[in-house]
């Protein structure tokens, strides 16, 4: 690397990774603006199916768990596929078809019961078919458009950014679904996803796959030089079947439960008798407490982990084990507060909610948790990047998304049995629910045992094919 292209690279910071990763982040947070739709509005949404009926608890966890379900299965696709073919190409048929599942929803016909329902539940997996494949091909698309001195600041970017239009998209789907324009919000983000998909296709460059990597950046710098090893039986085995991906693997799956369980029932919970938070007031909360907490979990703490990981990398893997038991501490005290019982118009004014302190302490409560979650959410990518060779990062990152919305999908249908066979009684269903994530953080400290061994075994194939690489150049020249 020459004087310039160091200068370059030290000069990286927010707006030169957004120009360069532009198809990622809008990919991501369109994905971002819609995924609460559902949580912030379960009541309403069970009353466009059933109107004036009690709410439906195991149909909703039914309608997010199937659609996760699908999530998991078309990311092992677009993981295959995002190792192979064009990163561009794929993200934009992925987003063209998020934006048409969206479009068909605004058509439904309101108040016919389980045949509302069964048209909701329809476009809601043609929604999960298309995220699917969101992550692994952005991750395998970042990959190779980022250097590792870059890779925290991007996955912080990204996380802060989905947090934002998350929330954002929560306020936006609150307003319009409570004043009965839910058509119009299907119909508007339909049309528009589908034009970011076109422009994904026309505008978006395709990274030189491999190239970031610092044990081939010089070799692949040659224009001639292309990285072309494909995953075969004997790399298969010894990287991705070694314990550090195993216990990723299965982490996830215990993880995800726990992380589901909260967003599904705690809107309800608050939002119902006594308490009766509305849609609005609810979304406003979480902006005023869960946004500034999301920003310090995806910046704030990514530099945090960036200084720790660089000392061991095994520092991602106790910030990941401390996140994971720090957030079953705070959901399940949430859960407990002695919350203000008030009417149905006190708890749509946010201003008379915000006088009572237990109210101000569950935002605090809610702050500290979701910064707790941006550990998880901006340590465990750049282990499993470093833990896997290039041509495996697609498959990789699907394989454990698979899982984890496996896990994502079971956690709500999970928490709407188990709160429907116990009467509604939120405390006791969080309590046995939300005790499954432990599993997770227990494995994760179990993979300190083998994290470096890993990490040392990628670097070491990859400085062999870097000679390999420089050597056939040679001979063909």
């Amino acid at each position: 690397m020459n004087k310039e292209d160091k200068i370059e690279t030290e000069k990286t910071g927010f707006f030169r990774l957004l120009k360069r990763l532009w198809p990622s982040f809008l990919t991501y947070n369109s994905f971002a603006f819609t995924i609460s739709m559902i949580f912030i509005n379960f009541l309403l949404v069970s009353n466009i199916m059933w109107p004036g009926e009690a709410f439906h608890s195991e149909e909703m966890g039914i309608l997010v768990g199937t659609s996760t379900y699908i999530m998991a299965f078309s990311g092992i696709l677009f993981g295959m596929l995002a190792d192979r073919y064009s990163r561009r190409l794929l993200m934009a048929i992925s987003e063209i078809i998020f934006g048409l599942g969206l479009l068909l929803n605004g058509f439904v016909i309101e108040g016919l019961g389980y045949q509302t329902f069964s048209f909701f539940l329809i476009f809601s997996l043609i929604r999960g078919f298309a995220t699917g494949g969101f992550w692994p091909i952005l991750n395998s698309y970042g990959n190779d458009s980022t250097s590792e001195e870059e890779r925290s600041q991007f996955f912080g970017m990204l996380q802060a950014l989905f947090q934002l239009f998350q929330l954002v998209g929560m306020v936006v789907s609150a307003v319009l679904f409570q004043n009965l324009f839910w058509r119009q919000y299907f119909w508007f983000l339909g049309i528009l996803y589908f034009l970011f998909g076109v422009l994904i296709l026309l505008r978006a460059k395709e990274p030189k796959r491999a190239s970031t990597h610092k044990e081939l950046s010089k070799v692949l710098a040659n224009v001639d030089i292309k990285y072309e090893y494909k995953l075969n039986k004997d790399t298969i085995k010894s990287t991705i079947l070694r314990p550090t991906n195993i216990i990723a693997f299965i982490e996830g799956l215990f993880t995800t439960v726990m992380l589901m369980i909260p967003d599904f029932l705690f809107v309800p919970y608050i939002q119902s008798e006594p308490y009766n938070f509305s849609p609005f007031a609810s979304s406003i909360f979480m902006i005023m407490f869960g946004l500034p907490g999301g920003l310090l979990g995806s910046l704030a703490l990514a530099k945090l982990s960036d200084k720790l990981a660089k000392k061991n990398i095994k520092n991602r893997v106790y910030m990941i084990a401390i996140a994971i038991l720090g957030l079953f501490g705070f959901y399940i005290f949430l859960f407990f507060m002695p919350l203000p019982h008030v009417t149905v118009a006190q708890g749509n004014d946010i201003g008379f909610m915000l006088t009572f302190p237990m109210v101000w302490l569950m935002g605090i409560i809610a702050l500290i948790a979701r910064g707790v979650v941006g550990l998880w959410n901006i340590n465990q990518p750049p282990i499993l990047q470093a833990i896997n060779l290039p041509e495996a990062q697609g498959t990789i990152s699907s394989a454990n998304q698979f899982l984890e919305n496996i896990g994502s999908g079971t956690g709500p249908i999970i928490a709407g049995t188990v709160l429907a066979l116990f009467s509604h009684n939120y405390q006791l269903t969080v309590s046995i629910t939300m005790s499954i994530g432990i599993i997770g953080g227990m494995l994760w400290l179990l993979a300190t045992r083998w994290v470096n061994k890993d990490v040392e075994r990628i670097s070491l194939i990859l400085k062999q094919r870097g000679i390999e690489m420089t050597d056939n150049n040679r001979k063909n020249d």
